[in-house]
Parts: structure tokens; sequence; C-alpha cells
């Protein structure tokens, strides 16, 4: 018996982790701080306490003899780096407080925990080298095994593809080490030969991938920390403390079961909840399934979208500004989407905001910078360029190289419209292929094109090792901001700052990655690798005490602000679900997911109960929609309550809405923390359009210029005395108004060739459409979109029905007399060579020009009749374009162009009264019946009252009379300018554009 009691008690082991139970009635970090200082590391020997302390004396954790606070002899580990900033921070100033010397523990995030418990036997890989190592082996599988995986793998030379199966077979591998799962585990419980293949596959590829890592004598962490727990070679150096580490995974904690050395882990809970902590003090998941959070139904406030959210979320601040101040209130979000728009809240009130999620280098400049390059050299486009070109230090660089090659001393080229118009005019593709000969001439977009072309010619190069081209591209950047120190270590740098060095840290990084491991590959694909890899490099923000904290759902838990409300209390945010993998046996996948849901909602559930007792004001904000408007019902932690708690909570979330409050920027907090009552307006984020300027008018006035004054005043000044017009690089396909200069192009070539008489309208068609290409390929030429080639073919097809009217005028005895005849009091008379006599209104003894372009002026020789015609893309009569009826039947003036060539007649050395001149328009129309000459038909008294409001608008203009159409107009060029539209585009100046309607 004795033997046999000895033999058991032999078998007893101390507890691995001794937990210290904190209580939830005050943040863990503060307990936490003071337990710190209170106990010191005892003797590792596991027949003694873990940790000594007392109260007082030599023994406690200040050594008042050596006036230190000495906590160099702990490991202290947490779940964030918010949380070890905050404790660092307690620590330092309770020392601070008592005059003593401090030094520090060694703090670890949880993450870095199985690193300290065992010996690596090699350096360590990094996440990239597995993927290549992964990547290599799974390249050279049998390709009939690898359609276990993937039903069809990549092809031999698709780096990229190889790249993606690798990455996903890494993270599969980094799952399952999570739960101390070998991959010959899961094959032990495989079921049906297809999964069995499958993992025989990954466990064969699994022994390659480690032959491939220790020839570049490289080690996987957690393969490494697995094989540690097999061969019981765990261990710590300093005594462990864990804080807040509620849910460590199955391989720390069965590292830790070998560790000789004491660990410690302080849990926020009190010592009657010990039941539902494993002995990590680790929640057990089965244990929260029916606990009850200690919330109240106004602790949860019901929004709409993410926009409602956020003003909620400035509600709460204004309401809390009474009581606290700025650094003791925190805003919580479940879901990132949601940071940005209660930013840009805050920032309209007045409120400064420090997100400690941080940003991504894909959030600054080089990001979106990264962004254009890979579009530009994928597609080599000139909308990929002109895309490229518009990234701020992109058109620096291009403005700087523009300045260092002028000749005299006057660098200002406004390079960027001249290639939006060569983008909106000529619809060019390829960069690589020739220009249309009329572009040939500007010079400046093959200029801003030979620029770029310079600065990434590095990048042109054939395959090379991803770590030669890390080095290439840190060059490329490193040209382009040449004027900032992209490695040096600066303070208070800007977001763009620190981006920049930290891809230059990153791709340095790179270029130590193993020459064992390293694969050649081409230019585009290592660029959009490296590209993938640095949209995702973390850049912190620019604490304050100043800001308001914005933390993440999993940093709230070990948050210290009295005052919380947190955005976005809904599913599927939190809990999140867990999703399976398709590599992984059915019946393991659910197991494993199912594990992991309960351990999320467990986590979850303690930590919103931390929240909710921790604090003195609290609240949740149950929004129904998220950023991308899909419903959003409320978490299922509301469930944990009495069920009808739960159930009324949820109605009243559902169908109810919050009384809304009008905060404006006086109201929100500010740094004292003191709420005031004072309204500040708050500041124009957009810009208005310019005022009319006193006395700015103008004295020539175009046909064109009439109908858009009295379509809207002020759209006039914009376009007619401002000279701006809207231009978008943007469309792929003519436009209206350019569709209708293509065939306006074609008519007046033909109109001034050698068969504008011609009667047969087969010739007829044959020369139009000869003249249409002939056209388009002077502006648009080979290299344009695939569109404008269809809308040629469509022009050709009106064209054939313009040749049989055509000769039809023809039969009639009309003739062509003029194409493109014009007056001006700028234009000379072509035939004598000098200046004609100005054409004008002379109207209350002040003189007015005018100016006017006929597209065709027809004469019959037999009769003597003249015609003045203008073409029209279009199907409508002169009427339908010229006037408006009213309810009443009354009928008005939009439209002055055919009035106004009637007072051009005599302009035009016409002899005939211009009562016998017919107008009209040749309507080149979309269906064959509608292609015609119409003639118009207005009354004497029609064109009186015409004359009478073209003299109103003479005299309107000259008094500067610019008021906006408070109904604005059908077809508005300027909406970007009136914040109703969207802000795109850009305005540039224009002498004069005619646009043929």
């Amino acid at each position: 018996m004795e033997t046999r009691t000895k033999k058991s008690y032999s078998k007893r082991r101390p507890p691995v982790v001794e937990r210290v139970f904190c209580g939830w009635s005050e943040p863990l970090l503060s307990h936490a701080a003071e337990w710190l200082l209170r106990y010191r590391p005892a003797s590792p020997s596991t027949d003694q306490p873990l940790f000594d302390g007392i109260d007082t004396g030599e023994s406690d954790g200040v050594d008042a003899s050596a006036g230190a606070v000495d906590l160099s002899g702990f490991d202290v580990v947490l779940p964030s780096s918010r949380a070890v900033d905050r404790l660092r921070e307690k620590l330092v100033t309770i020392a601070s407080e008592s005059n003593q010397a401090y030094l520090p523990p060694r703090f670890y995030l949880v993450g870095r925990l199985p690193s300290l418990l065992y010996r690596r036997p090699a350096e360590w890989a990094t996440d990239f080298e597995q993927t290549l190592a992964w990547a290599r082996v799974l390249a050279n599988s049998d390709p009939e095994r690898l359609q276990t995986l993937v039903p069809t793998p990549p092809d031999a030379d698709a780096t990229a593809g190889w790249l993606d199966l690798a990455a996903t077979a890494r993270r599969l591998q980094s799952s399952l080490a999570a739960e101390n799962v070998s991959f010959h585990q899961v094959l032990r419980r495989t079921e049906g030969t297809a999964e069995r293949n499958r993992w025989e596959l990954l466990v064969e590829a699994q022994a390659n991938y480690l032959a491939e890592l220790d020839n570049a004598e490289r080690c996987d962490p957690n393969l490494a920390a697995m094989q540690a727990i097999t061969e019981k070679r765990c261990r710590a150096l300093r005594p462990i403390v864990l804080i807040g580490t509620a849910d460590l995974s199955e391989l720390v904690k069965a590292m830790m079961r070998d560790v000789k050395m004491p660990v410690t882990s302080l849990v926020a809970a009190p010592d009657e909840e010990s039941h539902r902590f494993d002995e990590f003090g680790c929640l057990i998941p089965d244990a929260w399934k029916d606990h009850v959070l200690p919330i109240s139904d106004d602790q949860l406030i019901a929004a709409d979208s993410v926009d409602d959210q956020s003003q909620a979320v400035t509600e709460m601040l204004a309401d809390y500004g009474t009581d606290h101040s700025t650094d003791q209130i925190t805003i919580g979000v479940t879901d990132e989407s949601q940071v940005a728009p209660i930013e840009n809240r805050c920032r309209l009130l007045g409120v400064a905001t420090y997100r400690h999620l941080g940003y991504t280098a894909s959030q600054t400049a080089i990001g979106r910078l990264m962004d254009l390059v890979v579009a530009y050299q994928n597609r080599r486009t000139w909308r990929s360029l002109a895309a490229l070109v518009r990234h701020a230090d992109v058109y620096q660089m291009i403005d700087r190289e523009f300045a260092k090659n002028a000749e005299d001393g006057n660098h200002h080229v406004d390079w960027l419209t001249r290639l939006d118009q060569l983008l909106s005019e000529a619809f060019p593709q390829s960069v690589d292929a020739d220009l249309p000969g009329e572009r040939k001439e500007s010079g400046s977009a093959d200029q801003v094109l030979g620029i770029v072309e310079a600065w990434l010619t590095p990048l042109n190069q054939k395959r090379r090792r991803i770590g030669k081209w890390s080095r290439i591209l840190a060059d490329v950047l490193q040209a382009l901001y040449q004027d900032v120190p992209v490695c040096a270590d600066e303070t208070g740098a800007t977001r763009t700052r620190l981006a920049t060095k930290a891809t230059c840290e990153l791709l340095h990084q790179y270029e130590k990655l193993s020459t064992k491991l390293d694969t050649p590959v081409d230019s585009l694909t290592a660029l959009e690798m490296l590209a993938t890899r640095i949209a995702v490099v973390p850049l912190p923000g620019d604490p304050s005490p100043d800001k308001v904290n914005i933390l993440g759902w999993l940093d709230l838990t070990l948050d210290d602000a009295p005052a919380l409300v947190v955005c976005g209390l809904n599913h599927p945010f939190v809990p999140e679900a867990a999703s399976g993998d398709p590599f992984l046996p059915a019946s393991l996948q659910s197991k494993l997911s199912q594990r992991n849901n309960e351990r999320r909602y467990a986590r979850d559930v303690h930590a919103m109960h931390q929240m909710l007792t921790t604090r003195s004001a609290v609240h949740f904000i149950v929004g129904k929609r998220s950023a991308d408007e899909s419903p959003t019902p409320p978490s299922r932690l509301l469930a944990a309550a009495i069920a009808d708690d739960a159930a009324r909570r949820v109605c009243r979330l559902l169908t109810t809405s919050r009384p809304r409050i009008e905060v404006v920027s006086g109201d929100a907090i500010d740094v004292a923390g003191s709420a005031t009552t004072t309204v500040s307006p708050l500041p124009g984020y957009f810009n208005s359009p310019p005022p009319p300027e006193p006395g700015r008018t103008v004295d020539v006035l175009s046909v064109t210029a009439f109908s858009a004054y009295l379509a809207c005043p002020y759209r006039f000044y914009l376009r007619h005395v401002l000279k701006l017009r809207p231009l978008d690089d943007a469309a792929l396909e003519l436009a209206a108004n350019q569709f209708g200069d293509l065939v306006h192009g074609a008519l007046e070539n033909f109109g001034d060739g050698p068969d504008k008489d011609e009667p047969d309208p087969d010739k007829i068609a044959k020369a139009l459409i000869e003249n249409l290409h002939r056209y388009a390929k002077k502006h648009y030429g080979d290299n344009t979109q695939a569109a404008i080639a269809i809308q040629v073919r469509q022009a050709e097809r009106r064209l054939k029905v313009v040749a049989q009217r055509q000769a039809e005028r023809i039969a009639q005895g009309w003739r062509i007399h003029a194409v493109e005849d014009s007056v001006d009091e700028l234009d000379y008379d072509r035939k004598k060579k000098k200046p004609k006599k100005p054409t004008g209104i002379l109207l209350d003894g002040k003189f007015t020009g005018l100016r006017g372009r006929f597209d065709r002026i027809d004469h019959h020789p037999e009769t003597g009749r003249w015609a003045i015609l203008d073409y029209k893309t279009h199907g409508h009569s002169p009427e339908k374009k010229h006037l408006k009826t009213a309810p009443d039947g009354s009928t008005r003036w939009i439209d002055l162009q055919l009035p106004l060539y009637r007072r051009f007649i005599p302009d035009l050395g016409i002899s005939a009264d211009p009562q016998d001149v017919e107008l009209g328009y040749f309507n080149v129309a979309e269906k064959d019946t509608e292609t015609k000459i119409n003639l118009a038909s207005f009354t004497e008294s029609q064109f009186e009252a015409a004359d009478e409001l073209i003299h109103w608008c003479v005299r309107q203009i000259r008094e500067c009379r610019f008021e906006p159409n408070p109904d604005g107009v059908q077809y508005d060029d300027y909406d970007m300018m009136f914040n109703d539209a969207g802000y795109g585009g850009s305005v540039v100046p224009d002498e004069e554009m005619e646009v043929m309607s």
C-alpha cells in the first residue's frame, strides 16, 4: 500500500499555471500594474509557490534599499499592442510618482509566445519564404495528384498561380498547427478515397517543404514548435505573466505544459467564476453558453445605415463630454469600414480622433501609386497612363522634367489638359502604337509618355529573382521621391513619408530572401506580388491625449477609458463566424469550425461583460445596414440574457428609431472635456461655383451662345465668359457632339470635293464613306477604342441613306454652293484676302459682334433660290428644337440659331431677300425615314419675336445678368460644380466650342 501510495504521489504535478482572478469591477490592466509591482519572481523550484510577495518590506517588488522598481525578471504577455502600451504607461507613471528608478519587464504579444518557449533549430522562415517553399514543392508535384487539391493546377510558368496555391497550403498548415494538429493526424482521420489521396499528397508535400527549408537553413516556426512539444524541449528563461490571454491556442497550451518556469495568468473575473476558465486561465466555451450579461435596455442604441451609426456615435460623444475629458472616452468599432465615416463626422464637428487600428499602405499615396504602376505596366494604355500621371507625386515629377527642359524660362506647360484632350478627342489605346497624324504635332502627350517611360525603364527587364526586383523597385521609388529621405527615421513625419519608409524597409527585407528559396519571375509578376504585400504594410497613427481613441473590438477588453461607445453590435461582425477550410475532411472541418465559433462566442461574451462592468458609461450602437448596404441583424451576443429580455430588446432595435439629436461643432467635446452650446458653422468642404464678376462680359457672341443663355445665364457665363468647358478623359466612345463631328466631317469634305454635284447615289455613297474614313483616320487613327470603329460603321449606314437624299436633291436642280462658310468680325474675305465688314448688332448705340458658321448653303441655278442647311444627327424638325409649347398652347423660343442665320444672309453675299431664303436642317438621323431635309416654317411674327429676344439677350449679357436657372438644365456639363453630383473630370479653358446637336 505504501509503495502504491508513494508511486501515485510521485505522479502528481503542481499546476502548470497559477491563476489569479482579478475580478471585473475594475480594468484588468490597473489590477495587473498593481500586481506586478507587488510581487517578484520566486525560485524556479516547483516545490514553492510560483510567486512570493508581501505588502511591505524588502521582499516586495519595490526594492526600497536599492530605490528601484525592478521588473526585469518578468516576461509579460498581452493580447494586443494597445494593451502593452497602456500597461507600460501605467507602470512608468507609478514608478515616476514614487520617485524610483524603473527597470521594465520584457513585453511580448501573445502571438510571439511560442517563440519564447523553445530554441529554434535554424533561422525562422518568413511568411513569404514559407510561401516560396510551398510553391516550389507544389509546382514540382505530379500534376495528376495535384488535381486532388485543385481541379486545374496553374500552368508550369504561372508563378502567381503557384504562389496563390502555396499561400492556401501555408494558411492551412498554420491553422492546424494552432490547434496542435499535424497533417499526419488529419490523414488518419480521413474518410473516402478522394480525401485520403488529397492528404497523402499534402503529407508528402509537407515533408518536401521541410526539406526545402532545411536546405535553405530555415525552419517553419509552427512546425518547429510542434516538434519541440514532441521532443519535450519547451522551456522558458524567466517567469511568465499572462495578462488577459483568455483565448490561447492549443499549440501554446501544449508548450506551456512542459515549461519548468513559474507562469501566472491574471484573469479578468472574480473567484466565483473560476469554473468558467481552464487551467491556463482560458475560457471554457461550454461554461459561457448560459452566461447572462449585465446590460440594460438604455445601453443599446438603434441606428440605420453606417452614416446614421456614425451620427449616433457623435451624439454619445456630446453626451459624454459633459462628464469626461477627451482622453477618458473611447470609440469602439466592430468592422474597420466603420472607422472612416466616424472619423469624417467627428472631423466636421471639430473632434480629433486617433485610430489605433492604424492605416495600411494601401490607404496612402504609396499604395495608390503601386496600384497605378501595376495597372499601367499591365495594360500600357493611354488611359492607364492618364490615371498614373494624376498621382500627385508623379505629377510633380513630370512638372520638374518640363521645367528642366524649358528653353525660354517659362516652363509652365498645361500638359495634363493636353493629355486629357487627347483621350477625350482621339480615344487612343496602346501607348506602344502611333498616335493619329494631327496628334503628333502637339508633342505634350509624347513628352509625358517619354518621362514616365524613362522613370519606369528599370522595371522593363527580363526575369530576375524577387530579391533583385525588390532592389529595382526601391530604386524606382527613390527616383520619384528623390526629395524624401525614404529610409530616414523622422519624427512627426507625414503619412506618405511613413509609408515610403515602411515600404523601403519591406523591400529591403525582400532583398534578403534566402537565395535558395528565391525564384526568378518576370517584371509584371514581381510588381504585382510586391504591390500586394506593400498594400498591407501597417502604419501607426499619431496618438495624443487630445484625441478620442478609436479601437477595434478585441482591443476594447483591456481598454481602461471610463466612457465607451461601441459602434456595430451586429452579426456578422461580433462574434465573427469561423469559416471552414475546403481541404479539411468534412468531419474534422465541422468539429474545428464549431470549436472556433464556440470559443469566439465565449471570448466576446467575456469581453462584453468586462466592457459593461469596468466603466462608468458604456453604450452599444446596433445598426441595421453595413457599409455595403447589406442587412446586419443584431449580434447574437444579445442572446446572453434572459429570454424575455433578449426578445424585447431585439424587437425594439428592429422596429423603433432613437430620438435624433442635432450635433454641431460647438456641442461636441473639446480638449478640456466640457460641452458647450455655441453653434459654429461647419467648414465648407465643397467648392462653390465662382460667382459672376461685376462688369465681366463678352463682346462677341456665337450663334450657339444664345441658346446657352436662354437655358441658363450662369452656365452661359461659365462657358462663354470664363471660357470653361468640362473635359472628360473617361469616355470610351464618341459623345453625341463628337459623333456629329464625325458625320459632319465626311459631309464637309464631300461638299468641298469634286463629287459634290454627282447624281449617282452609289457614287455619292462611295465618296461619302471614303471621306468618312479619311476623317476617322486623321482624328482617331487605327489605335483607338473598339467602340469608335463601331460608331464609324454606324455613320457609314447613315451616310448611305444621305447619298440617296443627296441624289434626289441633285435631281431637283439644287447644287451645293458652299460648306463651312462663316461670318465673323475677325474673319477674312477668302477672295479679297482682307478683313470683312464686322458682323453684329448695333443696339442702344453699342456694337456687339456676332459670328456663325454655316454647314451648307445650297443654290438652285434655274430658279435663283437659296437654302441654308444645318447638318443634324437627330430626326427632329427645326420647330421642335427652336420652340417650346406651354400648357396654354403658346410658344416661346429656346434656340435662336435659324433666326440668327437669317440675320447673316446679307453678310454671306446672297443677293436674295432674306425672307425668300429657305432655312432648315439636313437631318442625318438614326432612322432612315427621318434622314431628310427639314425646312423651317416659322412665321414672320415668330421671326419678329425672335429678333426681340435676340436684342433682350444682348442687353442682359451686356448688363452681366448671369443668375443661374433655379430649375437647372436637362443636360448639364457643369453638374460637378453644383454639389448635387459627384466631382469628376476637369474644367479647362476653351476659346470656343461649337457643338453639333
